[in-house]
């Protein structure tokens, strides 16, 4: 029987494998040419696909946020749908997720889950999935921006360097080839992959390539003379996506601050000894993917019971922030920034309060 003590996502989550089993025996009995055609293999692909669908329904309902659950099926139907699979088919996947939460879950809990799920089915109903690019014509940069990204998706990745520092050469501000030429790529191979155009190993290869590229920058960055103050930047454990946090870490060492970027997959009582030992004056923490959310929470909360970093200011950001802007205040932060240029700004304004 379910833990009537347990919150709707907590229960969630502690039956998410049972419920999983359940929503793929809904499926595989409402499509038995399924069995036959993917047997075991497809079955244990389906079931992995629908963990997925509850672990950000989870998410989505423990920083009570429809909005977020909605972003992702909207995200994994444009996902689906350039790798054949219509939309129908999620649709009825996160149907058969409903019909099962009802069945295996309390009444209260299940209602509240069913809330979320209606929101983001009425989502898709009333959202079309377009294709977007984020290279537009007569931005900055623009054109070196799709030069950059075709040199390296063509995996000329001396060549792609080669412009770079042929930009930086000439004087072109480092911010902006940050700004316009680094993240905007970055973002435009997350759609390429999403619409099934790469493939994983493109994009980590274009990832690995402008993180080495960057480096070569650091000469530059680093020269800048300091004002005394400090921060350290990491990304939450196990978060794949760590280029962001390194990006505006490098923008406050442009700044002037003494940076100490972690990347990812500290353990958090490293991070908080290592808090001690530097006393910095921001803690900046990145969060890509929502099914990290949790992970950040706890990760601040083990800061703040510490008595010798409880003081330390805490800024987070990452795209869940995009999605839910008073998401940093349910997780315990003192603040959230969209980009490296306004993380600064408020930085210098959370140091001086």
């Amino acid at each position: 029987m379910v833990d009537s003590k347990l919150t709707p996502a907590t229960n969630l989550k502690e039956h998410r494998h049972e419920l999983a089993q359940e929503i793929t025996e809904l499926h595989f009995k409402n499509h038995p040419e399924l069995e036959e055609k993917y047997g075991d293999k497809g079955r244990e692909k389906y079931y992995e696909d629908i963990v997925s669908h509850i672990n950000y329904l989870e998410q989505a309902v423990r920083v009570n946020s429809s909005a977020l659950f909605s972003n992702y099926l909207d995200w994994a139907r444009t996902m689906l749908k350039e790798r054949g699979i219509p939309e129908s088919n999620l649709i009825e996947s996160i149907s058969f997720m409903k019909e099962a939460i009802q069945q295996k879950l309390k009444q209260d809990d299940a209602q509240k889950l069913v809330e979320f799920i209606d929101s983001g089915l009425d989502s898709l109903q009333i959202h079309s999935s377009q294709s977007k690019t984020f290279l537009r014509d007569g931005e900055p940069l623009a054109e070196e921006a799709k030069t950059y990204l075709d040199l390296l998706l063509g995996g000329e990745r001396k060549k792609a360097a080669d412009l770079i520092e042929e930009l930086a050469e000439k004087g072109e501000s480092i911010k902006d080839i940050y700004k316009h030429i680094f993240q905007k790529t970055q973002y435009e191979v997350g759609a390429l992959w999403q619409n099934n155009m790469i493939s994983v190993a493109h994009e980590h290869f274009c990832t690995a390539a402008t993180q080495l590229i960057m480096s070569n920058l650091y000469p530059r960055i680093f020269s800048v003379d300091k004002k005394g103050r400090k921060l350290v930047a990491c990304s939450v454990a196990d978060e794949l996506h760590e280029i962001g946090i390194r990006m505006v870490s490098d923008f406050f060492e442009m700044e002037g601050w003494d940076t100490h970027y972690l990347g990812s997959n500290m353990p958090d009582e490293h991070l908080v000894q290592l808090l001690k030992e530097e006393k910095p004056d921001i803690l900046a923490i990145s969060v890509t993917m929502p099914l990290h959310i949790d992970r950040a929470t706890k990760l601040i909360k083990k800061v703040r019971e510490n008595e010798q970093t409880a003081d330390v200011k805490i800024m987070v950001g990452g795209y869940p922030f995009s999605i839910v802007p008073d998401l940093w205040k349910k997780i315990g932060a003192d603040a959230s920034a969209a980009s490296a240029k306004e993380a600064i700004k408020i930085a210098n304004k959370l140091i001086l309060n």
